[in-house]
């Protein structure tokens, strides 16, 4: 008994079809690399991040800008803008980022506080409004931790931790932010 591949040649090519947009489909369940990144997210994003009371989520100041570039492979680089930090103060931070969900990510960055500051904070004795608004900071360095939620292929938000340790690897300070991401550059 001979059959013929044309009744089946269509469905084939419509599976084939319906399975390629899915993987170009934002937000669709798509494989990840061995390492949980994934391509369809990689690229540099702008990045415009509020750091806020993690009691009441009221904003704790003005936004600030960064730029947060997330790799192929898994890692992450940023760039920060807030001018809580005096020059040179804070370096670049670097780490990691993963697929946790359908549309959403972990990302864990470590950044190096090079030198110390004191705090000029308004209400203070020893605020001088000529300089930034800052809580100050020691030597040490700032880990973040943040959900990544991509609503589409180039916008998204983010929330999550801020903790801040002394040279000594002690902890003096935690936080919590919020982020709205656009992509801005991709592969």
């Amino acid at each position: 008994m001979t059959t013929s591949n044309a009744p089946r040649a269509p469905r084939i090519l419509t599976a084939l079809g319906l399975a390629l947009t899915g993987l170009l489909t934002p937000g669709a369940a798509a494989p990840a690399h061995a390492d949980g990144s994934d391509p369809r997210v990689v690229g540099t994003y702008a990045v415009e991040v509020t750091v806020r009371d993690c009691t009441t989520g009221a904003p704790a100041g003005p936004p600030f800008a960064a730029l947060v570039t997330l790799h192929a492979g898994g890692t992450i680089s940023e760039t920060p803008g807030a001018s809580a930090f005096a020059i040179g103060q804070r370096a670049n931070g670097h780490g990691t980022w993963r697929r946790t969900g359908r549309r959403t990510y972990s990302q864990e960055m470590i950044a190096l506080i090079v030198f110390g500051t004191a705090a000029n904070l308004p209400g203070t004795p020893t605020f001088d409004p000529t300089k930034p608004i800052s809580p100050g900071f020691q030597a040490g360095w700032q880990t973040v931790s943040h959900t990544l939620t991509f609503s589409d292929a180039t916008h998204g938000t983010s929330t999550g931790t801020n903790e801040f340790y002394d040279g000594a690897g002690n902890l003096y300070r935690t936080g919590c932010s919020t982020a709205a991401l656009e992509r801005v550059l991709a592969p």
